[in-house]
């Protein structure tokens, strides 16, 4: 049992440090190359990455798009550590993200991201891990994570509006959405019938939870739907009824600091828009 709670606990450290560095490549390629900076052909991708990488990332995205709620996220530990090593894209974008955590540069970064990258395979399909591969796992973990947050806190504190935005969203419908604030966003559109699992019945119960950027701790977040219901608890739960039937229910998320000022109207710093459809009773 103690066993199983230690793989269990290295497998979420893993899962953490992971979605760090996919962040990491979204947050600095797209503002370099692009949104299309993955694209499996060469219009409008990084060329830096190779085409065979770009392939296989974009086939495991097409082949389960409710599952990756962007390309980045199709790619796994292996690949998104050799698209941050790589040398025509390291230094540029990704040195100082990381170099609390390799302070010597790619050549350690290599070593210990490689250590991380044998555990996480020895977890993903049942191999035998050591004590100490389980303690590496939560200490090289923690270490990427702190560097690549400290690295963010430092970006944050050059803003203007220096305030808590949210970095991600996720339902009980399996639908998860990460989200990347630019200077002038007032609102994050997320069309859920579109780009996910958006169909919603009368009886159900939508559970939704909000991820803040971390590097803020003192705010407040509430919702509200356009068929008056409000709430200011987390995770958000919200029965399913005959008034909210129809093509669109809209689902508003708002975030406040407790500055005296705020960067958006009506004392909000940042807002999420969620549109379901909700079929009627069969």
């Amino acid at each position: 049992m103690i066993d199983n709670e230690r793989r269990e606990s290295a497998r979420r450290y893993l899962d953490a440090a992971e979605s760090w560095l996919r962040r990491l490549i979204e947050s600095k390629l797209v503002s370099r190359f692009g949104v299309n900076y993955l694209a499996a052909g060469e219009a409008g991708s990084c060329q830096a990455i190779s085409r065979d990488i770009r392939r296989q990332i974009n086939g495991r995205f097409e082949s389960d798009r409710s599952r990756f709620p962007r390309v980045i996220d199709a790619a796994d530990l292996g690949q998104a550590i050799t698209i941050t090593l790589h040398p025509e894209l390291y230094a540029d974008n990704f040195r100082d993200a990381l170099r609390g955590a390799f302070p010597d540069g790619p050549a350690e970064a290599k070593t210990f991201l490689t250590r991380l990258e044998g555990i996480r395979n020895k977890l993903a399909h049942g191999g035998a891990c050591s004590e100490r591969d389980l303690e590496r796992a939560i200490c090289y973990s923690n270490d990427l994570i702190d560097s690549i947050k400290q690295h963010f806190r430092e970006q944050t504190m050059e803003r203007q509006f220096n305030v808590p935005t949210f970095i991600r969203v996720v339902d009980n419908r399996g639908n998860n959405f990460h989200l990347t604030s630019t200077p002038d966003q007032q609102i994050h559109f997320i069309d859920v019938r579109q780009r996910g699992a958006g169909e919603l019945y009368v009886g159900d119960e939508l559970v939704l939870e909000a991820e803040i950027d971390p590097n803020f701790t003192r705010y407040t977040v509430d919702w509200m739907t356009f068929n008056q219901d409000r709430g200011d608890s987390f995770p958000m739960r919200l029965q399913i009824g005959m008034k909210h039937v129809g093509l669109e229910m809209v689902i508003r998320l708002n975030v406040r600091s407790l500055e005296p000022w705020h960067r958006l109207h009506g004392g909000i710093d940042d807002t999420v828009e969620l549109k379901y459809r909700v079929l009627p009773p069969p």
